[in-house]
């Protein structure tokens, strides 16, 4: 059962919306973290739409329009299907502490401890210095960037959307 990493394709947009519903209601709703209206409320057509549109843009099929920027976006892959993906951008905050951002790492529970997340940060990463924002209240993402060199740097703000705080890490 070999992982596959590399640059996401626009049919990847189903599988990405998969991982991102499925990661979303296990690491959120299903802790607590997250009022469940609140993930669920952004639907999987919606998020397949997000995805399709960010695939199309990151991809080089049409510029960004107003509202998207574009991404460099990453899948892992075992036995053909999606089972993770992560996504960076540069330049996206005007404030921010390095150029490059990692907006999105998701992997499905079930390969949680199997490297997939590890190659998906060095397929999206490497050793460049970047930044994220992560929940506050998400030990295992915050152990997991920790080993990955990423320390807190006091940035803290507000999702209103899923009405929880989060934290920034940099290295």
């Amino acid at each position: 059962m070999a992982t596959v990493i590399r640059p996401a394709v626009i049919a990847d947009a189903p599988g990405i919306g998969r991982v991102h519903w499925d990661s979303n209601r296990t690491t959120y709703v299903e802790t607590g973290r997250v009022a469940r209206e609140r993930v669920e409320a952004w639907t999987m057509v919606i998020r397949i739409s997000f995805w399709t549109a960010n695939l199309a843009i990151a991809n080089e099929v049409y510029a960004a329009p107003e509202g998207f920027h574009r991404m460099a976006i990453w899948v892992a892959e075992v036995d053909g299907e999606v089972v993770g993906f992560a996504s960076t951008s540069r330049g996206n905050e005007p404030d921010a502490p390095r150029e490059l951002q990692l907006e999105t790492l998701y992997v499905l529970d079930g390969h949680h401890g199997t490297g997939v997340g590890q190659g998906l940060l060095e397929a999206a990463l490497g050793e460049e210095p970047a930044y994220l924002w992560a929940l506050d209240d998400n030990p295992r993402a915050h152990a997991f960037y920790r080993r990955n060199g990423f320390e807190l740097d006091g940035g803290e703000q507000f999702d209103d959307r899923w009405e929880v705080t989060e934290v920034r890490f940099v290295r």
